[in-house]
């Protein structure tokens, strides 16, 4: 009896306590944020096969204005237009993050502006194993066992006492964008966990733990992440796509 795999996801993005606009974005099984100024909470949820190849992505726009949101929504809608259009079932992240990095630095050339970017979490269903990309501080967890691993890689520089700055973004004005990759093997009840800095700097590890072991609906524990972020704070924007990963015997 061979078994099929499914992805159950659920994504949440919140403004936050502080700030004013919303430099966040995501894309989730064709699903983005299509208007970067509305304010409102999100909240999605649904399911995928893994053989649908399917792609999860966070991006926390940086740049100051509007230009962070502006970045975060070109790499969005990019990621839409790029798996709209696919047709290779290969691995594709590295294609697709210097197709974005190309994009944003136009952009950015045609406001006339000195700086605007993203960082990028993406994370690429293919079969009976994954890809991961990331470039600057937004992250990718994975939560196995009541265990929870990083398993991506920050790219900021050392010794700030504060925030430090990115070392690696989307809209980098360079001919190849060098982000951190990897692929590596899942399985059933598996929880991979996409986030932004604004909910892994206000949810600390061990409450993280705790949330994702709650007997609850996906889109519920997403929701609750989101909330202890602004409750914990709520200093930034915060984004969190849960992908759980679920099996179906099949004869």
């Amino acid at each position: 009896m061979r078994r099929t795999y499914y992805i159950d996801y659920a994504c949440a993005c919140t403004l936050g306590k502080v700030r004013k606009n919303n430099e966040d974005n995501f894309y989730c099984d064709k699903n983005y944020r299509l208007n970067p100024d509305l304010l409102e909470d999100v909240v999605l949820c649904g399911k995928v096969r893994s053989t649908d190849n399917e792609l999860f992505a966070v991006f926390d726009g940086m740049g100051g204005e509007a230009c962070g949101e502006v970045a975060s929504f070109i790499a969005a809608q990019n990621c839409y237009d790029y798996c709209k259009d696919k047709d290779s079932y290969d691995e594709y992240l590295y294609e697709l993050s210097n197709i974005l990095n190309k994009k944003i630095v136009e952009e950015t050339k045609a406001r006339s502006q000195v700086l605007m970017g993203t960082t990028a979490a993406m994370i690429q269903f293919h079969k009976n194993e994954i890809y991961i990309l990331n470039a600057g501080d937004s992250r990718i967890y994975k939560f196995t066992k009541n265990k929870l691993d990083l398993i991506s890689e920050d790219h900021v520089v050392e010794g700030f006492n504060s925030k430090a700055p990115l070392t690696k973004f989307l809209g980098i004005p360079q001919d190849e964008l060098l982000p951190y990759i990897a692929k590596g093997a899942y399985k059933n009840a598996d929880v991979f966990i996409l986030c932004t800095d604004g909910v892994y700097d206000m949810v600390k590890e061990e409450q993280m733990i705790s949330l994702l072991k709650q007997k609850k609906k996906l889109s519920k524990i997403a929701e609750d992440i989101i909330e202890h972020a602004k409750k914990n704070g709520g200093i930034d924007n915060a984004t969190v796509i849960l992908c759980k990963i679920t099996t179906q015997k099949a004869s």
